[in-house]
């Protein structure tokens, strides 16, 4: 496996050629690890500058008072002497984010490059990558902004999800972009053009890393490697992918492999919550809670393409919830459906949802639980009740879907349940479904080849 550590977490690193001028590549990338706190030595080579942000700009290499572990070319020119020019200084790891077209006149550079790297010993990635942002340990050779608070934010966190996008817009948008419900993220990366470090190698690196517990992917394209490094790594992290090329073939070879294919690329990170946050399914019977036919019909219905279903109540934990949760509870008590309340109150509904998981989780036949939510203010309840719910029956899966929510009680109970570590789905309710199966499934996948 090579060793790609100095890519996402080195010692220094050098930007060749940093700009003056705000709206480019260069100053970016100085400027973003400047605001990420990036604890290593940063080196700048610009022969025209003293200084850039405050840091010191050296006229040449050999001014340099070390060799750096990372050297990144931004610059569109002069690419291979640059190159060239770091590996006879001593450079072992070049990030080149330079925009190249892969058309005749590059595919000479291309073999410069390599043929380069081969006599020198020298490891590259790129060209045209947007670059990596390694949120765990502070550190960015992103091209474009990454927010200071997003990165304060995940480096609280010990692992997450690892995402590897073939699309640089979307890997660039991590560096800003949080979904409304948190999920930690460890490591992002845009390869551009793999000639030398591909994707399969970042897989194998993923696949050794601590701080990744699942692997994302965005794919325009599936490489033999690819397929194989999945099927090394899909036995011990879950790796959730969406592909967009044309190849159905391939997609159908991937999945094969162990990877997991979702239907838009919102469930990669939708998905990711319920693999970070919910225990082993034991089984595919579910309990429901809800509070209208409506919504408690759509979630079965689901359940009924997903292969999954209702959960037989032992006749005690039955006679628990025909008695105490009354609504129009179907005579089996699963699922739960208990409107029309007596009273719209908020204490009322929380007792309602106190009563209803308990006797449900308690129950051995129910192997997860979905909570419908389709409140307005006056039905709202406090959501940290689940904390002691949650703590009382930790080997249960618990998933919330919220449908047709208020928005204000909407952000509330995200909130709570992101604090609590419990998937909530927005007005997506096969969604939640989709994700308990795919959950069950790798479970299931894994138990078979012990």
């Amino acid at each position: 496996m090579k060793n790609l550590d100095p890519f996402f977490h080195p010692n220094s690193i050098l930007i060749i050629g940093v700009s003056r001028k705000t709206e480019t590549f260069s100053y970016t990338l100085l400027k973003n690890l400047l605001e990420v706190l990036y604890k290593g030595k940063i080196f700048i080579l610009n022969p025209n500058a003293d200084e850039i942000l405050g840091v010191k700009s050296y006229h040449s290499l050999e001014e340099l008072p070390e060799i750096p572990e990372l050297a990144v070319i931004v610059l569109g020119k002069n690419v291979a002497s640059l190159f060239e020019k770091l590996a006879k200084f001593g450079v072992k790891n070049i990030a080149i984010e330079s925009e190249l077209r892969v058309d005749k006149e590059d595919a000479d550079l291309i073999e410069q490059l390599n043929k380069m790297s081969l006599e020198y010993d020298v490891a590259y990635m790129g060209p045209s990558m947007i670059g990596i942002i390694n949120f765990i340990n502070n550190f960015t050779t992103s091209i474009i902004p990454v927010r200071q608070y997003l990165m304060q934010k995940h480096r609280k966190i010990k692992a997450g999800v690892s995402f590897i996008a073939q699309s640089g817009g979307l890997a660039g948008a991590m560096g800003w972009w949080a979904p409304s419900q948190d999920i930690p993220i460890s490591k992002v990366i845009h390869l551009g053009y793999g000639f030398n470090i591909d994707d399969a190698d970042v897989l194998d690196y993923f696949m050794q890393d601590d701080s990744t517990q699942i692997i994302l992917l965005f794919l325009r394209e599936i490489t033999d490697r690819i397929i194989e490094a999945v099927k090394n790594i899909s036995p011990i992290k879950p790796v959730l992918f969406f592909y967009v090329g044309k190849d159905i073939s391939r997609e159908e070879q991937l999945s094969h492999a162990g990877g997991m294919v979702v239907s838009n690329y919102m469930e990669l990170f939708e998905f990711a919550k319920i693999f970070l946050w919910c225990p082993e399914p034991k089984g595919p019977n579910l309990g429901i809670i809800g509070p209208s036919s409506g919504a408690i019909y759509i979630i079965i219905k689901e359940m009924r393409k997903q292969g999954l279903s209702i959960a037989k109540l032992t006749n005690k934990n039955k006679q628990i919830i025909l008695d105490k949760v009354g609504g129009s509870t179907c005579n089996l008590g699963n699922p739960v459906d208990y409107w029309p309340p007596d009273r719209f109150v908020g204490t009322k509904i929380c007792g309602i949802y106190n009563t209803s998981s308990h006797a449900l989780l308690q129950d051995d036949s129910v192997d997860g639980l979905i909570l419908a939510l389709e409140f307005f203010v006056e039905i709202e309840f406090d959501f940290n009740i689940f904390e002691n719910i949650k703590e009382s029956y930790p080997n249960k899966p618990i998933i919330t879907v919220l449908i047709q929510a208020e928005r204000d009680g909407s952000k509330r109970v995200i909130k709570s349940a992101s604090d609590l570590k419990i998937p909530v789905f927005e007005n997506e309710i096969e969604r939640a479904v989709r994700g308990y199966k795919l959950l069950f499934d790798w479970h299931s996948k894994i138990k078979r080849k012990k």
